[in-house]
């Protein structure tokens, strides 16, 4: 427990100063995350018998990433909608060319077509979902380090409120054919403590206290969703953690898998907020 909170502290001190800093440190960073969760999604899935590229897949995620560091300069207007997924649909498009071609020789079976859809599948989760961290950042009204930092303080606050009111009167299983220890006493203590930890970050950079009541519970709940989701694919492969980014911690997905599903909400929320 000593080594998980020593770790914990520097990651989010570092963290920290990342989302503030911005610019191509930020971009560095997200891209390093982003090839390691891919290469731990990988790793899962492999464990499942589906028979991946990975260099490919690591490659065109990778990709996904760089084309927005070549727009880090512009900020995120309503076009925004549009223009996220702007990179996606060639990159798809493309691997899924690719993916066809190197099954070819491979015979005509399930296995062959559950081996392409896993390439698509991985080239957005975590592939796209890393680029959001980027997207928010470049918010200019409010700025993007604001955002992003309200983001994960709701994560945070979630994930403290569902352990520590869950381990205290935790009763009814939330899903436990994925995360036994998770109660739904738990997710309810998270949706409020998360929520509650945006609303006042978010009050002290003067945000509207009802975008921040409704944008910090859709952000805990999906997020939450996001921990599941992780939960259901390590499941699948029969592992614990994904990896072993941070000791105490596990892997990158471990870290980020409710973020992954949480800061797509914000990033499109914040077209709402006037500026």
């Amino acid at each position: 427990m000593k080594t998980r909170i020593i770790w914990g502290i520097l990651g989010a001190v570092l963290f920290l100063f990342l989302i503030i800093q911005g610019g191509t440190l930020l971009t560095v960073a997200v891209g390093v995350l982003s090839v390691l969760a891919t290469a731990e999604v990988c790793k899962i899935f492999k464990k499942t018998g589906v028979d991946l590229q990975v260099p490919l897949v690591i490659l065109f995620n990778l990709a996904l990433i760089i084309g927005e560091a070549v727009n880090w300069g512009q900020p995120a207007v309503n076009t925004g909608f549009v223009r996220s997924g702007g990179w996606l649909a060639p990159a798809a498009f493309v691997l899924l060319f690719i993916s066809f071609l190197l099954r070819l020789n491979k015979g005509i079976s399930q296995a062959n077509f559950v081996t392409i859809i896993s390439h698509l599948l991985i080239l957005f989760y975590p592939g796209f979902l890393f680029v959001y961290p980027l997207l928010i950042r470049k918010h200019s009204t409010p700025p993007g380090w604001q955002l992003l930092l309200f983001a994960f303080v709701v994560i945070w606050g979630t994930d403290t409120g569902a352990y520590f009111i869950g381990s205290a009167v935790g009763k009814s299983p939330l899903a436990p054919r994925l995360s036994p220890k998770k109660t739904v006493e738990g997710a309810l203590g998270g949706l409020v403590v998360g929520t509650l930890a945006g609303v006042l970050l978010g009050l002290v950079f003067q945000l509207p206290f009802f975008w921040l009541v409704g944008t910090g519970f859709l952000t805990s709940f999906f997020g939450q969703v996001g921990d599941l989701f992780a939960s259901f694919l390590k499941r699948l492969a029969g592992v614990k953690d994904s990896g072993r980014f941070l000791p105490g911690h596990g892997g990158v997905l471990d870290r980020f898998d409710s973020a992954l599903f949480s800061l797509p909400v914000v990033y499109y929320l914040a077209f709402f907020l006037p500026g």
